[in-house]
């Protein structure tokens, strides 16, 4: 299971004197007429949430902030487009809604319009991993039982990882894992002939192998990786997930992020940003 950490999946870091990836531009422009379906799970507590279904969008290159009738949408904020660290952001690009989320409660069956979505994509320089941030204007409350869904600005953030990249880290990871499983199966062997043995020379013994397997495993590094996805928790984006023409430029989308909300302006920090729940792709 990936256990992407929430707070990096929440919001990115905005460490002054950190610089953008130069290739943010290449992987942006990858990423156009993606199809996402989404599952909101709204809420911390496993009994108390509530969730919603049938969420799909399309993440769209462009940006055009005219509707059809020609009239101006307003533009949700970004944390990077529109925060203190804009040179992180790719700028906002368009989301077009596809399926309002739904969800039953006792009134029946209930939509979630998100409106005016957005997103952008956050890599900074030399790090492996980045951030597609979605926002949205969620114009009334949603309720169900007593777990409410505030109206305002909600944000969906999935970390993203380009496949050179992954792969590379991954094929690290299994074989810092084979080497780890080797140091701990030694652990067992040590832990197992120590309680087995009466003589108290040769538990010292033991001890102090089981003591260095358990150093061994931990100088692998493969606890520090767990964070990791492995292939089953990504999704292919970019453009060549639909041409088929090899595997340079793609870009994996990690499949479990975060739902959250914020108020007041992010360039100045003022307001609140708040932890609502979960968001899955399907």
């Amino acid at each position: 299971m990936c256990t992407t950490s929430v707070a990096y999946s929440y919001l990115p870091s905005w460490t002054p004197g950190v610089v953008t990836s130069p290739q943010i531009g290449q992987f942006a422009s990858q990423i156009d007429k993606v199809m996402v379906n989404a599952r909101l799970n709204v809420g911390i507590a496993s009994d108390r949430l509530f969730v919603i279904d049938h969420f799909q969008f399309q993440l769209c290159h462009d940006l055009s902030l005219l509707s059809k009738n020609n009239s101006y949408k307003p533009m949700v904020p970004l944390p990077g487009a529109d925060g203190p660290r804009p040179n992180l952001s790719s700028g906002p690009h368009r989301v077009e809604v596809i399926n309002d989320g739904s969800f039953i409660n006792m009134d029946g069956l209930q939509t979630v319009q998100l409106r005016h979505g957005v997103w952008e994509l956050i890599w900074r320089n030399d790090s492996p991993s980045g951030l597609i941030i979605c926002g949205f204007q969620l114009d009334q409350d949603a309720r169900r039982n007593d777990v409410i869904l505030e109206r305002g600005f909600l944000y969906l953030t999935f970390p993203v990882w380009s496949t050179k990249e992954l792969k590379e880290q991954q094929k690290q990871k299994q074989m810092a894992e084979l080497k780890y499983k080797e140091f701990e199966t030694e652990r067992n062997l040590q832990w197992e002939k120590l309680k087995e043995t009466p003589n108290l020379l040769k538990k010292a013994m033991h001890f102090r192998q089981a003591a260095k397997a358990v150093e061994d495993m931990d100088n692998t590094g493969f606890h520090l990786m767990a964070y990791l996805p492995s292939e089953d928790e990504v999704l292919d984006i970019g453009a060549n997930y639909s041409d088929g023409v090899g595997d340079d430029g793609l870009l994996k989308m990690v499949k479990t992020g975060t739902l959250w909300s914020k108020t007041g302006s992010f360039r100045s920090n003022d307001g609140k940003q708040k932890l609502i729940g979960t968001a899955s792709l399907l």
